[in-house]
C-alpha cells in the first residue's frame, strides 16, 4: 500500500459523497445519505471540507474523517462528524494514522478540545478512541415517548413559561458549553430550535433545549429534547417538561444524545413515561497540547 493524506476539499462533493457511504458500509448503524443530506450536513452541522482528512491508497480514496470547529468560552473545540474506511481496507490498521492526521490538521487550526460520539455498541471503535487518548465523558441517551403522557397539564402559579430562539442562548451560560456537538444551541438557528424558560421571580429555574416538528398553525408532529438544565430546588423540572414537551398532545417525543449526568432530568422524563431506546453512544473529549 502507499497511503497518503489530503484534505477532502481535494475532492469534489460528489466523490466524497461516495467516499462518505462507502466508509460506513457495513457498520453497527449504517449510514446511505442521499447526496443532498450529505451535502447540506456541512451547512447544518458546522462540518468543513478544509478541516477534514482523506486517506488515499495511491489515487483511491480509502477512509476519511469529517470535522468541523467552533469557539466555546474563548476555546477551539473541534468534532468528529464521522470516520469511516471502506470496506477492502477495514482490519488494515488505518484508522490510528489517519486518526493522527485529523489531528495534526485540528492542531494547526488551534484546536484545544477534541469531542466526538461513539455507538456504545461499537467497543472497537471506542478501544480506537481510547488508544488515541480520548477518555468518556458520559453515556448518551436517546428516551421515546408517544402520545398523551398527562390529560392535565401543571399548574403554573408563581411561574411563567417563555420561548425564545435557540442562537439566543450562543455565548451565554444558560446551558452548558462542552457537550455533544449537535445539542448545542449553535446548531439550534438551522434546526428551528427553542429554548424554553421556567422562571420564578424574574429567576430561571429550568430550560430546556428543543426543536419543535410541525406546520405553524397546526399542532406539533413531534418534539425532540437536546438539553435540560434545572437551578430551583421545588423540582422545577417537572412543571417545565409536561408544557414545554406538550405532555397533554398525541404526539412523539424524543432526546438526542442527553446527557446522563443530567440525572435529575432523566428521572423525571422516565417517570412521565419516556423510556430507553436501543440506540445508546457515549461522548469522548480529548485535551489537545
Amino acid at each position: 500500500m502507499n497511503i497518503s493524506y489530503k484534505l477532502m476539499s481535494s475532492l469534489s462533493f460528489e466523490e466524497a459523497h461516495i467516499l462518505f457511504n462507502k466508509g460506513f458500509e457495513g457498520y453497527l448503524l449504517p449510514m446511505n445519505l442521499t447526496f443532498d443530506t450529505f451535502v447540506s450536513r456541512f451547512g447544518d452541522e458546522g462540518l468543513s471540507a478544509a478541516l477534514s482528512v482523506v486517506a488515499f491508497d495511491d489515487a483511491i480514496p480509502i477512509g476519511f474523517v469529517l470535522q468541523g470547529m467552533r469557539e466555546v468560552n474563548g476555546q477551539k473545540v473541534s468534532w468528529n462528524g464521522g470516520t469511516g474506511i471502506i470496506p477492502e481496507y477495514r482490519g488494515k490498521k488505518q484508522g490510528l494514522p489517519l486518526m493522527e492526521e485529523a489531528e495534526k490538521l485540528l492542531k494547526e487550526h488551534g484546536v484545544s478540545i477534541a469531542t466526538l460520539e461513539a455507538l456504545s455498541e461499537n467497543k472497537a471503535a471506542i478501544s480506537l478512541y481510547e488508544k488515541y487518548g480520548y477518555k468518556i465523558e458520559d453515556d448518551l441517551l436517546f428516551l421515546a415517548a408517544k402520545g398523551i403522557l398527562e390529560d392535565e397539564l401543571p399548574d403554573l402559579t408563581g411561574y411563567e413559561i417563555s420561548r425564545i430562539p435557540a442562537f439566543q442562548c450562543i455565548g451565554s451560560d444558560l446551558f452548558p458549553s462542552l457537550v455533544p456537538w449537535q445539542t448545542d444551541p449553535a446548531n439550534g438557528p438551522k434546526s428551528g430550535g427553542e429554548a424554553v424558560l421556567l422562571t420564578k421571580d424574574g429567576k430561571v429555574q429550568a430550560a430546556c433545549l428543543i426543536r419543535k416538528k410541525g406546520i405553524f398553525g397546526s399542532e406539533a408532529e413531534g418534539i425532540t429534547l437536546f438539553q435540560a438544565i434545572e437551578n430551583g430546588k421545588d423540582d422545577a423540572l417537572s412543571k417545565l417538561f409536561p408544557h414545554a414537551l406538550e405532555y397533554d398532545q398525541p404526539i412523539n417525543r424524543t432526546t438526542y444524545n442527553f446527557l446522563t449526568r443530567n440525572g435529575r432530568a432523566v428521572s423525571t422524563l422516565m417517570i412521565s413515561g419516556f423510556e430507553k431506546t436501543k440506540v445508546s453512544q457515549v461522548f469522548m473529549t480529548k485535551v489537545l497540547e
